[in-house]
């Protein structure tokens, strides 16, 4: 009951703000990359916001985007529909109330609400081959809702791939886009 309330709270107090952009997914490497997959609250990382981290994406061991990998994601809580890349669930962290914590499906009521006010983060990942051999590591997201401890660009130093995170606005709204190349 006491998720119940929490969960109505959040969709009430957020019903007018919306998840600002859709994500667009792009990796023209040969590489894999794995890693953590994350959002965060609008008002940035250090807030009291909820956040979140994309569980693994079957067959993978981690959330992954596979080499030639693509996908685009509208809203956290549609993630696991038909998806090249699907996201079957979160691990979700409530800074003010833990008893919410936990891994939810992605079409979970708590996913839904959050979704009113958290926003694409960031990708802390490492590039591997298909033997699972490990070439770079990057952290590449929204530098300002990361508090910098994301880039916007960052070229791996063994491969010289290069990962690129930025936002544009179209006529139909904002798309952010995560690129490996």
């Amino acid at each position: 009951m006491k998720k119940l309330t929490v969960i109505l709270g959040i969709i009430a107090g957020t019903s007018v703000s919306a998840q600002s952009s859709s994500l667009v997914i792009n990796n023209y490497s040969a590489y894999d990359a794995e890693g953590r997959f994350m959002t965060v609250g609008s008002m940035g990382s250090g807030s009291s916001q909820p956040y979140m981290y994309a569980l693994p994406n079957p067959p993978y061991s981690v959330y992954t985007i596979p080499a030639g990998g693509f996908t685009k994601y509208d809203k956290f809580d549609n993630t696991g529909i038909p998806n090249p890349i699907p996201i079957p669930g979160w691990n979700y962290i409530d800074p003010l109330n833990s008893a919410n914590n936990g891994n939810y499906p992605y079409n979970h009521p708590m996913i839904t609400a959050v979704t009113a006010i958290d926003e694409w983060m960031g990708f802390a990942f490492r590039l591997t081959d298909s033997t699972g051999y490990s070439y770079d590591t990057f952290e590449v997201g929204d530098p300002i809702l990361s508090n910098s401890f994301l880039s916007s660009t960052q070229t791996g130093p063994n491969t010289l791939v290069t990962a690129d995170w930025f936002t544009i606005t179209t006529t139909g709204g904002q798309v952010t886009y995560f690129q490996i190349y």
